[in-house]
């Protein structure tokens, strides 16, 4: 999961008592059932020392992602574009905030898969596969920790893991759903969800009719309450009711509302298209080297499996999943900065200013008429030159103050007052 946000993760995770061990189906259409052995088998060997910790560009992702595209081939599924299940990016990324000559090039691969149905819309499911290698890119959260493996099991062995259970029990089951499927497994996301950016700017022109967006992000360490996050559900009226109806007995749902979180699904919202986040908390191994298989909770792993792939065929019974907007909910850990512009930054290295991914309604960027889309490159006399300079030059501002702010938008310069 991405770094910059980990806030989310330590205030959405909501610790209520359970009791219920067993899961069963209340109602359900499912006829297939996820298999615990298969979820060990992938999470065990994406987690294991010899893909040195997945880094995006490495000989580990590499490996990682011929592994996912020899599962998904064995489906009998088609890949989402051409002859190959591997989707190429590129994008940069500044190793060094305080250095203009750090930026390093980075070559990445989406693992992608389609199940056509022949039905009238298609549904995303999808994980980051991608996790922090050895710590080249400076992600992890223990100290000095640079040339160890970082295995990131939970993050997201056990997501990626999820979504070939899922392509499994869709593409085996003999039933031909009301949706097509994408399996969508991203790489980049460490980076600042870079794959999915690339999958959700060519996802509605490869297929037009695609309603939703399940993201599936550490999703390994089902505690003993059961306590399970839901993100997203603001972003269609259906969802709330969905969610809960197919709830697992004796789970515990943290709901939240937005569609903009610190994972991929956010790239997808800003896109327009209604999402789904699942997320099973935080923990002392988070982006750290001991994040390993044996601490999976795999029995767990199963029933959000087969909650997913419940919720899914829900969707794909639905006439209509209308878009709604949410809002955005304010970190209450303590910022570095007092004031926001309200909007998503891109954390590419553009060299020419700081690409902005979405703007938050009722927000400064937006109250001043900046869009999606527009390059950040001053704040005042402040130069922007990537996502680090834009939080210096924004902790030097204070709540209420007014300051001109200058973007490229379509290679044209234009200048805004902004009140912060």
């Amino acid at each position: 999961m991405f770094l910059s946000k980990t806030y989310f993760k330590k205030l959405t995770t909501l610790s209520l008592l359970g009791i219920s061990v067993l899961y069963f189906s209340q109602g359900k259409t499912q006829v297939e059932h996820a298999n615990e052995s298969n979820l060990k088998k992938h999470i065990t060997y994406l987690a294991s020392d010899e893909l040195q910790g997945r880094l995006t560009g490495s000989e580990g992702e590499t490996k990682a992602a011929n592994y996912l595209s020899g599962e998904l081939k064995k489906l009998g599924l088609k890949p989402y574009e051409g002859k190959e299940f591997i989707q190429n990016f590129e994008y940069s990324v500044k190793l060094n905030p305080h250095d203009d000559k750090t930026s390093t090039p980075v070559k990445g691969k989406n693992v992608i898969a389609f199940l056509d149905n022949k039905a009238e819309k298609t549904i995303v499911i999808g994980a980051h596969y991608d996790h922090l290698g050895l710590n080249e890119h400076h992600n992890s959260t223990l100290a000095n920790s640079a040339g160890q493996i970082h295995n990131g099991a939970d993050d997201n062995a056990s997501g990626t893991a999820t979504v070939l259970e899922l392509a499994r029990m869709f593409s085996q089951n003999k039933i031909k759903e009301n949706a097509n499927y994408v399996f969508a497994l991203f790489s980049g996301e460490e980076d600042g969800l870079m794959g999915s950016k690339k999958l959700a700017e060519t996802i509605k022109t490869t297929y037009p009719n695609t309603v939703f967006m399940i993201n599936m992000d550490m999703v390994g360490r089902l505690n003993s309450n059961k306590d399970l996050t839901v993100g997203g559900v603001g972003t269609s009226p259906i969802l709330p009711e969905l969610v809960k109806k197919y709830k697992p007995e004796g789970f515990n749902l943290a709901l939240d509302e937005s569609g903009v979180g610190p994972s991929d699904h956010t790239s997808f919202y800003l896109k327009d298209i209604p999402v789904l986040f699942l997320f099973t908390g935080t923990h002392n191994d988070y982006h750290k080297p001991t994040d390993d298989s044996d601490k999976i909770n795999y029995s767990g792993g199963t029933v959000i499996a087969n909650y997913v792939f419940d919720l899914a065929n829900a969707l794909g019974n639905e006439k209509e999943i209308p878009f709604v907007k949410t809002k955005v909910v304010a970190s209450k850990s303590v910022p570095k900065y007092k004031v926001s512009l309200g909007i998503m930054p891109n954390y590419a290295d553009n060299k020419d200013g700081m690409g902005i991914d979405g703007v938050i309604d009722n927000r400064p960027a937006a109250n001043a008429g900046i869009l999606q889309g527009d390059v950040l490159t001053k704040i005042g006399t402040c130069e922007v030159k990537e996502v680090y300079s834009y939080m210096d030059c924004l902790s030097k501002i204070k709540a209420g103050e007014e300051h001109p702010v200058t973007v490229k938008r379509n290679g044209e310069e234009k200048i805004f007052n902004v009140k912060f």
